[in-house]
């Protein structure tokens, strides 16, 4: 993709291909491959980042509505601080093996596609009584968030993201945003969009009063 020049973060999803391939070649259509899968993440104007916020947020509230309520009042409702996690798919959260593992989890598109949104709606729900007992605000959520770093029990996360899946499945008029964000139901482009795009708005305003760049300070 010509188009699409070098964007901070690509080296955080090449080095695990260059570690384990020995061949430059392979390495190169490896990456290719992952870039065809992920470039929406570098968007210039980041829409491709902000529809995974967005939709992160209708997950956490499906979840966990209490946490996903306590964020909107604290002025994290954006979900910036889950930027990084989204960005590189969990990179630098994780030691090289487990990344492997992780990646190779979350590229079967199983048990449902967005599997790594709700791998950080997983992860969310553990530090969930953290943040709110602590009464975090954004500046505390996103520090906390970081510093998670290399301390996350990857097969805890994989485990309990499966359960909210199942979770959610089952839930009653669960909904179709949310449905489609999981691939319960075919997404139509000539109807019932009108949530994706309430959903998007409101992150797309949150960015007006709260760069982005503040929730990416750690990622430099």
């Amino acid at each position: 993709n010509f188009d699409l020049g070098y964007v901070q973060g690509m080296s955080d999803l090449l080095s695990p291909i260059l570690i384990l391939l020995s061949n430059e070649v392979d390495a190169f259509w490896c990456f290719v491959g992952l870039m065809d899968r992920v470039f929406r993440n570098f968007d210039m104007d980041q829409a491709g980042m902000k529809k995974q916020l967005s939709q992160l947020h209708s997950l956490l509230a499906a979840a966990e509505p209490e946490l996903a309520v306590y964020l909107d009042q604290n002025d994290s409702g954006n979900m910036f601080f889950c930027f990084r996690w989204l960005l590189v798919l969990f990179k630098r959260e994780f030691t090289h093996d487990e990344i492997l593992r992780l990646w190779e989890t979350i590229f079967t598109d199983l048990p449902c596609p967005n599997f790594h949104l709700l791998l950080c709606v997983a992860i969310l729900d553990c530090e969930k009584d953290i943040l709110i007992e602590n009464k975090y605000q954004f500046n505390e959520i996103l520090k906390h968030i970081n510093d998670l770093s290399l301390k996350i029990d990857l097969d805890e996360i994989v485990c309990r993201a499966e359960s909210i899946y199942i979770q959610l499945a089952a839930t009653p008029d669960l909904p179709t945003t949310v449905k489609r964000i999981l691939g319960l139901v075919a997404h139509s482009p000539t109807s019932g969009s009108s949530d994706d795009e309430d959903d998007l708005s409101r992150v797309i305003d949150d960015c007006e009063t709260v760069h982005i760049a503040d929730a990416t300070t750690d990622f430099t």
